[in-house]
């Protein structure tokens, strides 16, 4: 199993508890995506997890969450090409 597969339900349940703090809002498409799958148990969706990043890179200006959603989309490029 990639890296990035062990840690994506990390990175989701990061995101969620991100989003709370910068006051995304919680109808966002992309946080309900997370937020349900989450509660349902299914696998996370690398490409909503991007979004998510990217959002909140946006909103917040981090520049490690920019590395993160960079990461992401890179891996989910690889993947593709395998």
């Amino acid at each position: 199993m990639a890296p990035v597969e062990m840690e994506i339900d990390v990175l989701r349940d990061r995101a969620l508890v991100l989003a709370e703090e910068l006051g995304l809002d919680r109808g966002a498409w992309f946080l309900r995506v997370l937020e349900d799958g989450r509660a349902e148990g299914e696998p996370t969706d690398p490409g909503v997890l991007v979004r998510a990043y990217w959002e909140l890179q946006r909103i917040s200006g981090r520049s490690d969450l920019e590395h993160d959603w960079r990461r992401l989309a890179d891996a989910l490029g690889h993947d593709d090409a395998a």
